[in-house]
């Protein structure tokens, strides 16, 4: 691997306004008082309306890229291609692709299709995950990495999986972004039925992020004011316009953050949590069991689909929700999240099944809360996990007898093999245009409106400096929440490449904490640099094993001071020998921590719960007893014997088939419920 690659409850409105980083405060509030004298409003403004410009460049990339995936699942080769520049060039293991238009064939080949959608039977789930985002200089470029996982094949005939990292670059073209390069470097394959996947000795990718520097998706020259012409508007005007969009960028992280607790409070089957994500009136629709009104219908609908709550032992019932698009109405009122699901089922001794399926969901702001509207889940493939999707596809579920829906279903679906497809919510990020379908079953989903007409208001008088001074914090709000995801995302590629040296320096020098399973907890950053390469190999990762450790599923909150950060991600891995012969699949959740230390953002506590490790091919249902472990019952002699642990490891680990709740660091962010255990 290259050396460069380097007690608070859950907000319930918008985020919590902090300031990201002392250098990028200096640029957009009131670091001094002098600052201030010797600049001017409309000065601080330009500024502001950089760092607005420069951060919807981020998400803009991230859009880009999870709407790559949404359109490569369902064969929508029209949209996909709509993504890049005319003169977009791709580079794949199959080879090097040049222009838009032979991009779009490429898809289709790859997918052996010549028309739009997919075939009878065929199955093309891409699972895009752990993203880093690095704005260039100017800010009108960009770099990301991201992690994909596949699941492919064609019932009756095949079923695979796959995965590998995209290094991908972006452009600002005429006030839109678009792909101008697509770089993938495939990691791993297999065919279902094996004991494993495979990998290559070296993956030898060419990663664009450096390890001091990691937890930044900005640099500060693309923070600086821009130079240009007079502004027609006044500074109130701007100043009004600018609130709006940096609103819209917290709205869509909150949105974000419910969509993913609501995945996180399924895992564990904890139903009052989940309905008090709804609104009055809220619906709930899965698969095709009708619609269900209301808080108390929608929890007692759950508990007859899936069993009541707690979990029981030997249960394994974990959703992930990936590759979240969140579309904010143009009434800031209302909006949609399209988002993946990755279900992994079972009972040990008794069943174990895989699932992926679509979420097309409704919100509404209430107040300053953001709620559950409309819950739509369509599954995409349910599949018995030693048959696999090539042998085996379970219909969608039907009303309930015992339980009967308030509702019909609102409309028709069906699951793989005879697969409807789910439409989107959100018209393509490039081209502005509703999206291409192909002729067939589709689940009809309507767009949502976000065309904004300037108002014209403005924000004047004894207003305009309050009103600067809270906008310039929402501001870095939005940047530092992408900048902790950014930080988390690396962990996962520094394990992977077994980069000891690069995972150290992204954790703070004092406080930074790291887990060292089987051994305990080391305390600054070169304690845990020293333990990282006692224990794990040197000189990158070694050619006969390898490990996809990836953390997904952001759940993250900023602390009022914007000294601090909280984040819930999933620990989703799998691995084993590179020649295919044995693997893993590996779950848990991260509630890590991140501080700023000398103006950038760093790993404070790391804290994971591992909840289970199974064989790759006997997987979830076939796993004898166990006890789980904590700290060094289970220790590596060699760390132990050279470098005793400052602490204890909190939790046991690997205790499944006996379930232990994980903890959380928040509340529910809609009703404040208390969950069993919450982190200090």
């Amino acid at each position: 691997m290259k050396q460069s690659i380097s007690k608070r409850a859950c907000v319930t409105g918008a985020i919590v306004v902090i300031t990201l980083l002392a250098a990028s405060f200096m640029i957009l509030g009131r670091a001094a008082g002098a600052e201030d004298a010797n600049t001017g409003m409309p000065q601080r403004i330009d500024r502001l309306e950089a760092a607005v410009q420069t951060s919807e460049g981020v998400r803009a990339v991230k859009r880009l890229q999870y709407s790559y995936a949404h359109y490569l699942d369902s064969g929508l080769w029209n949209d996909l291609a709509d993504l890049f520049t005319e003169n977009a060039a791709g580079q794949f293991p199959s080879g090097a692709v040049s222009g838009r238009e032979n991009l779009r064939k490429h898809f289709m080949d790859q997918a052996s299709r010549t028309t739009l959608g997919l075939a009878e039977g065929q199955l093309n789930v891409h699972l895009m995950m752990q993203p880093i985002v690095t704005l260039g200089a100017d800010g009108k470029t960009a770099k990301a990495a991201w992690h994909e996982k596949a699941m492919r094949g064609q019932f009756g005939k095949s079923a695979t999986w796959s995965g590998g990292i995209y290094e991908n670059d972006y452009v600002l073209e005429n006030g839109i972004w678009k792909i101008s390069r697509v770089h993938f470097y495939e990691q791993y394959q297999g065919e279902f039925e094996l004991f494993g996947d495979k990998a290559p000795p070296k993956w030898n990718i060419a990663y664009h992020f450096d390890s001091a520097h990691v937890g930044l998706t900005i640099p500060q020259t693309a923070l600086q004011a821009p130079q240009g012409s007079p502004k027609k508007m006044t500074s109130g005007q701007r100043l009004n316009e600018l609130a709006q969009r940096v609103q819209i960028m917290n709205d869509e992280t909150d949105v974000r953050n419910l969509q993913h607790s609501y995945g996180y409070y399924l895992d564990r089957k904890m139903w009052d949590d989940v309905g008090d994500l709804f609104a009055d009136g809220g619906t709930l629709e899965v698969d095709q069991r009708g619609v269900y009104v209301g808080r108390s219908r929608i929890v007692r609908a759950l508990s007859e689909f899936y069993g009541p709550s707690p979990l029981r032992t030997g249960e394994l019932f974990d959703h992930l929700n990936l590759g979240t698009v969140v579309t904010i109405a143009a009434d800031g009122r209302t909006a949609s999240a399209r988002t993946q699901q990755l279900s992994m089922l079972g009972l040990n001794g008794e069943f174990a099944r895989w699932e992926a399926g679509t979420y097309e969901n409704e919100f509404i702001k209430q107040g300053k809360i953001w709620k559950l509207r409309a819950v739509h889940y369509y599954p995409r493939v349910l599949t018995d996990f030693d048959k696999g999707w090539a042998k085996d596809a379970k219909p969608a579920a039907t009303a309930s007898a015992a339980f009967p829906p308030d509702r019909k279903p609102s409309q028709p679906y069906q699951s793989y093999p005879k697969e409807t497809l789910v439409g989107l919510h959100f018209a393509n990020p490039v081209s502005g245009r509703a999206t291409q379908y192909p002729a067939g079953s589709i689940v009809k989903v309507p767009v949502v409106n976000t065309s904004r007409k300037a108002s014209g208001a403005s924000i004047d008088g004894a207003q305009l400096e309050s009103t600067l001074a809270e906008v310039e914090r929402n501001i870095n709000a939005a940047i530092g929440v992408d900048a902790v995801e950014n930080l988390n995302s690396s962990y996962g590629y520094y394990l992977d490449e077994s980069a000891w040296d690069n995972m150290a320096d992204t954790f703070s020098v004092t406080s930074g904490a790291k887990e060292i399973s089987g051994a305990g907890v080391y305390v600054g950053q070169e304690r845990i640099r020293k333990v990282l390469n006692l224990r794990g190999p040197r000189g990158g990762r070694g050619a006969t094993s390898f490990t996809i450790h990836q953390l997904t599923q952001a759940v993250i909150h900023i602390s009022a001071d914007g000294q601090t950060a909280r984040a819930r991600f999933r620990l989703f891995q799998s691995g084993g020998s590179a020649s295919g012969t044995s693997g893993s699949w590996i779950g848990g959740t991260y509630e890590n921590t991140a501080v700023k230390e000398n103006g950038e953002w760093k790993f404070g506590i790391q804290d994971l719960h591992h909840s289970f490790n199974a064989s790759y091919r006997n997987g979830w249902g076939k796993m004898p007893a166990r006890q789980g472990t904590v700290g060094s019952a289970a220790a590596a002699p060699r760390v132990l014997t050279e470098m005793a642990p400052d602490h204890p490891i909190r939790s046991r680990q690997y205790a499944f088939p006996e379930i232990l709740e994980p903890a959380f660091h928040c509340k529910n962010p809609v009703s404040g419920r208390m969950p069993k255990e919450l982190l200090p």
